[in-house]
């Protein structure tokens, strides 16, 4: 399939629906990150937390950046990073958290056993928890999962309907059970740049199948930085070539693209008031 990589004007702003901009890879140019993103139409940022730990460094990022957001979370793969892990205090520590205003969701949290199956178990309870309080409060989790559909799926299963919880698979490149799963519990599903990798023959068919009403767009920058920047330092402004590909998979517009991704995302994130 050829596409037009290129960068494409549009009348709609871009939502990054997940980055790391709290990340060491940004700590000498965030300033113009930032400006380059605006520049390319990406106005509006969701920065990912992944541990309590440099939770103060996002939270000085959303301060000094008025269209920057973020969340509060633990990553599956940081769970063994927690000393005397307990459920109670994560929960205490994210109710904590999301009295800041900035504050608009949980995460990134789920389940990985990609990189480490050793502690599984404590993955599960910190994603439970965060499920939890989604419900609880009305706030989106932002799901990572890895090598681990089936634990996920049965988590989505169990827990969603029980703590009417909501949210999305950020960074999707799992199967279309997965997809269908997540779909029927009214969840979003985002898109990275491995849209536009070469062998991502089965996401594009899996794009196909996303209804336009459940996408969101996203970059997880500092990573995966899509075609033509792959093997680079992935930044917000390249988003462009994800919605580019997007529109090209659904035989749409570029600008339709954009559009309803970023109104999925304040649909989703209803905390945010832009007025």
């Amino acid at each position: 399939m050829m596409l037009n990589l290129y960068f494409q004007d549009s009348m709609y702003d871009i939502v990054d629906s997940h980055c790391h901009l709290d990340f060491k890879d940004y700590v000498d140019d965030i300033d113009d990150v930032i400006k380059r993103a605006i520049a390319n139409n990406v106005k509006y940022f969701l920065s990912i937390s992944v541990d309590f730990e440099n939770f103060e460094k996002i939270e000085k990022i959303t301060s000094k950046y008025k269209n920057v957001w973020c969340t509060t979370g633990v990553h599956p793969n940081h769970v063994e990073l927690i000393k005397d892990f307990k459920v109670e205090s994560i929960y205490k520590q994210l109710n904590n958290n999301i009295n800041n205003p900035k504050v608009v969701g949980l995460g990134e949290t789920g389940l990985d056993k990609y990189r480490n199956n050793k502690y599984i178990n404590e993955q599960l309870e910190s994603f439970e928890v965060h499920l939890k309080l989604s419900g609880e409060k009305d706030i989106p989790t932002i799901i990572h999962t890895r090598s681990a559909d089936l634990e996920t799926i049965e988590m989505l299963n169990s827990k969603v309907k029980k703590y009417n919880s909501k949210g999305l698979i950020h960074c999707f490149s799992s199967t279309k059970k997965m997809a269908k799963v997540a779909l029927d519990h009214n969840f979003y599903i985002s898109i990275s740049g491995i849209i536009t990798f070469k062998n991502a023959h089965d996401l594009r068919e899996i794009v196909k199948y996303i209804p336009m009403d459940k996408l969101l767009v996203e970059t997880d920058a500092p990573y995966l930085a899509p075609i033509p920047h792959r093997g680079k330092r992935n930044e917000p402004s390249f988003i462009k070539h994800t919605v580019e590909h997007i529109a090209e998979i659904k035989n749409i517009d570029y600008d339709e693209v954009v559009k309803t991704t970023t109104e999925n995302f304040f649909k989703l994130f209803t905390k945010i008031n832009i007025k």
